[in-house]
């Protein structure tokens, strides 16, 4: 199904007012203007100059203030804001012009010859001719210019059929041919309103296809927002903030790689809660919940810097990613989280290690080579943690990616 804009009529109205304004203001002045000229030269010889000049300007003048008129209507849009007033104000011209030529006509037929009659007459008509191409869009005005020219014309002929000798034959004439111009202006108006129409038509698809692209644009940019939030949930613990083991692995090969490439240090801190599931068993899931809750805000406030991060692992094991960071370094926020824990003061009654929550840690760092990957690290970190937690909990244990396991050392 083809999708086409439907155009309101007083729209389609004053789009083909304007057309005929600014087809008017300067080609209806200019056919004005020969016509004056033309009927002045017939009747040059057989009017007082006077008389003729006053007429001409007269004529002129009344042109002249429609075409500034019509100036400052299309200024002002007051064909789109006064349509009505406007539309009206084009066939009241209209019939004063068509009045004008008409009585003109009328007061030379006692001074002109039958020649130079019937000569001004022909004028008249060429000018409804001519008047057709720049008047005809407002059919109107055209109509009401015609009957008040032609037709009064051809009816004065008809009355005064004895007068002079081809009056009858000029009436005929005269009506013939305003039959022709009727029915060639209601084709030719039906054939501008087509046009205007369609023109518009065009410009309003135009116009709702850009801003289907805009909202499309809009509706793009909203759903790459969501699918970066969505990847970013995805990549998020969601009980703690912290990130999770997808979110590790989307960022740890460019960290680790960086740090091969400058050959500087990367430290990793594995930890993990001491008798977590005698914990939850004894209090409950909720304050579990809680207790990793808060474990991850002690991380969170030791994991600032670029490149750093602190994620939930996986249960009650937690790892934090520190680049350009020695053993010693390590070391020592590894001990700041284990006593930031501690004085967190979550009791638990139920452990053998201490009676407040606690954690065991386990840390490895190194300068990495080249074939040197995450998962060697996590697992040089948890033989460290596994150590901690064989030796008591609640402790720290270094660990070194050597095959030398010996070289571990416990805090």
């Amino acid at each position: 199904m083809l999708y086409q804009r439907r155009i309101p009529d007083n729209q389609i109205v004053s789009a083909k007012l304007e057309l005929q304004l600014r087809g008017g203001r300067y080609a209806g002045v200019g056919t004005q203007f020969i016509g004056v000229l033309s009927l002045g030269a017939a009747a040059l010889y057989a009017v007082e100059p006077l008389y003729l000049v006053s007429w001409a300007l007269s004529l002129l003048a009344l042109n002249l203030w429609w075409s500034r008129r019509i100036n400052q209507t299309l200024l002002t849009n007051r064909h789109f804001s006064q349509r009505p007033t406007v539309l009206n104000e084009l066939v009241t011209y209209s019939v004063i012009n068509g009045s004008i030529w008409s009585a003109t006509l009328i007061g030379l037929d006692t001074y002109l010859s039958d020649l130079t009659f019937y000569l001004c007459v022909m004028c008249v008509a060429i000018i409804s001719v001519v008047n057709i191409s720049v008047s005809v869009v407002i059919r109107g005005a055209y109509l009401a210019q015609l009957s008040c020219s032609l037709g009064v014309i051809a009816l004065w002929l008809a009355w005064h059929v004895d007068q002079r000798p081809f009056n009858a034959g000029f009436a005929l004439l005269l009506v013939a041919l305003m039959v022709f111009l009727i029915i060639t202006s209601e084709w030719m108006s039906r054939s501008f309103s087509e046009m205007v129409e369609t023109s518009l038509e065009r410009a309003a698809m135009s116009k709702d296809l850009s801003s289907l692209t805009e909202s499309l644009k809009t509706r793009n940019l909203q759903l790459q927002d969501a699918r970066k939030q969505l990847a970013e949930q995805a990549t998020i613990d969601e009980m703690t903030g912290l990130r999770n083991r997808r979110g590790v692995n989307i960022i740890i090969n460019d960290e680790l790689g960086r740090m091969k490439r400058a050959q500087l240090p990367v430290s990793l801190i594995v930890l993990d809660v001491d008798h977590f599931k005698t914990y939850n068993d004894n209090y409950g899931h909720p304050a579990g919940d809680q207790v990793l809750q808060r474990i991850a805000t002690v991380m969170l406030e030791l994991t600032n810097r670029s490149g750093e991060f602190a994620a939930r692992m996986g249960g009650e094991e937690f790892a934090m990613f520190f680049p350009t960071m020695k053993l010693a370094a390590a070391l020592e926020v590894a001990e700041r989280v284990r006593e930031g824990v501690l004085n967190l003061r979550i009791p638990h009654e139920k452990s053998l290690t201490s009676e407040f929550v606690t954690v065991s840690i386990g840390v490895v760092s190194c300068i990495p080579e080249w074939e040197l990957e995450f998962d060697q690290l996590l697992q040089a970190a948890d033989d460290a943690l596994y150590e901690s937690k064989t030796s008591g909990r609640n402790r720290i244990t270094a660990g070194d990616l050597s095959a030398d396991e010996e070289s571990d050392r416990t805090i």
